[in-house]
């Protein structure tokens, strides 16, 4: 059984969103990586189930924002993204071990499955088995919007701690799920080591109480000195980017 203490590394050293990106390298690229490795700011990274069964570090599912190609990451294999350059620093879409290799345990690295409806349990067994090939365990966490996802690689695996991704606004979905977002009643389902939520909605009452009860938590995305100033009453640790840290 994890218990996910404040000394944690994730919750310790600020992490940059996708990677220390900018207008030379892309988010979620080896580039960005090893520029905050440099720097020594954790990652948070994004993750997709390719065709083959390899995991991908991208954030959208469609690759034309990042890439150009107008392709969905889910049917495509290894071999192809070699042909599928990111727009500004003309290098890969990486796979998650090349990603974790280059980190080489150098800072964290808080993994978000992407799952937008449905969840797929192939795609979390797959990760936790690629980080269980990772030296450096006690230096990743995991995390996921879906609820189901959370608890799925909560109860999988006894190794890294899974965060609850959460927001007041989630495009795309129901009201109920708003619901079930917004009032935190998707803790009942996840019960995750961690939340992660948006900055915007932070000052919640609730999220106050979990917090003083022990629970972590981490805020999205910090781009603005405002944001860090409320990011550091209501939270113990930032996602960031486009600001000096």
């Amino acid at each position: 059984m994890i218990h996910m203490e404040k000394t944690h590394p994730i919750i310790t050293i600020p992490l940059a969103h996708r990677g220390l990106h900018n207008e030379k390298w892309d988010e979620n690229s080896l580039p960005a990586f090893k520029h905050a490795c440099d720097n020594k700011f954790g990652i948070e990274l994004d993750v997709h189930l390719m065709k083959d069964g390899n995991i991908a570090v991208i954030h959208d599912a469609n690759l034309k924002r990042v890439t150009g190609f107008d392709v969905l990451i889910e049917d495509l294999v290894k071999e192809d993204l070699v042909k599928c350059h990111l727009l500004k620093s003309k290098t890969t879409i990486p796979l998650l071990s090349e990603a974790l290799n280059l980190v080489d345990g150098r800072v964290p690295v808080l993994v978000e499955l992407k799952v937008v409806n449905d969840f797929n349990p192939e795609f979390a067994l797959k990760v936790i088995e690629i980080l269980n090939q990772y030296p450096y365990k006690k230096n990743v966490a995991l995390q996921s919007f879906n609820p189901y996802a959370v608890k799925f690689l909560r109860m999988n695996q006894d190794v890294f701690p899974v965060g609850q991704l959460a927001s007041d606004i989630l495009p795309g979905q129901s009201k109920f799920v708003h619901f079930m977002f917004k009032h935190l009643f998707i803790l009942m389902i996840s019960k995750p080591h961690f939340l992660n939520y948006e900055v915007g909605y932070i000052k919640k009452r609730k999220i106050a109480r979990l917090r003083r009860r022990g629970l972590p938590i981490v805020t999205w995305t910090i781009d603005t000195e405002e944001k860090k100033t409320l990011a550091a009453k209501f939270a113990d640790n930032i996602i960031f980017e486009s600001i000096k840290i």
